[in-house]
């Protein structure tokens, strides 16, 4: 991980946070693309981090991204496509999604991975280690089991479907392509115990305990830096929940 270039988008959220703090500790060189900036001091006074605001489903966003990084580093090792969230009117099913919350789902769960990757493409192709080439996209269970979020649950279906499009044609390039699947993530500031929303979704867990940030932290190092043997999978990382 020492030296490597990582760009990652959604680094700035109750997940991201831990893993950009983790992915920096480990000597990385991250550059964060995200809406707000961070509120972490130890994020923001680690050399090695570089933040450029981004909205991820504006074009001309990632495209300035582009060439900022191209002028730093010239290059990317590992590209990771967090960015994503559920919209509200869409915890009431089809029948209670607007059609601009139908629009903005699909643009940010799975245009956004789109244009990331075809944007930045070329910067990992120029990665010199061939063994430190590798997108990763973050999905969900939604994608997998039923449970409502009919919008967000149909991006994070077709992130699969564009995964393994793509995966031939970048394996040409020496490029990994994985995509991780995360069941309910309770951030670390978050109280767990006692909590309604956690307490309901806790019982469909096979051990009763939920995935936390510091675990999706490991599964992305895993696949990164050691299961490079790992190529265009599903990682299901969700204590059973979906089973």
């Amino acid at each position: 991980m020492e030296n490597s270039v990582i760009v990652i988008t959604g680094g700035h959220g109750g997940i991201g946070r831990v893993v950009v703090y983790n992915l920096l500790k480990n000597g990385a060189k991250v550059i964060v693309l995200d809406k707000n900036e961070t509120t972490s001091t130890k994020i923001k006074e680690n050399e090695n981090y570089t933040f450029i605001k981004t909205d991820v489903t504006k074009l001309e966003d990632l495209q300035y991204a582009h060439k900022l990084i191209q002028e730093k580093y010239g290059h990317i090792n590992y590209l990771i496509s967090m960015a994503g969230i559920n919209m509200k009117s869409e915890v009431d099913g089809i029948k209670g999604i607007t059609f601009s919350d139908i629009d903005k789902s699909i643009k940010l769960n799975l245009t956004a991975h789109i244009y990331l990757i075809k944007v930045m493409l070329d910067l990992v192709e120029k990665s010199r280690a061939k063994d430190k080439r590798a997108i990763l996209m973050i999905s969900s269970i939604n994608a997998i089991t039923g449970y409502g979020l009919p919008a967000y649950s149909a991006a994070k279906s077709g992130i699969y479907g564009f995964m393994k499009s793509i995966l031939n044609e970048l394996g040409k390039s020496s490029i990994r392509v994985n995509t991780i699947s995360l069941g309910t993530v309770p951030h670390m500031d978050q109280e767990v115990e006692g909590d309604e929303y956690f307490e309901h979704y806790i019982k469909h867990l096979a051990i009763k305990h939920f995935v936390r940030p510091t675990d999706v932290y490991d599964t992305i190092y895993s696949l990164l830096e050691i299961s490079k043997c790992i190529n265009g999978q599903n990682i299901v990382l969700d204590m059973g929940q979906s089973v």
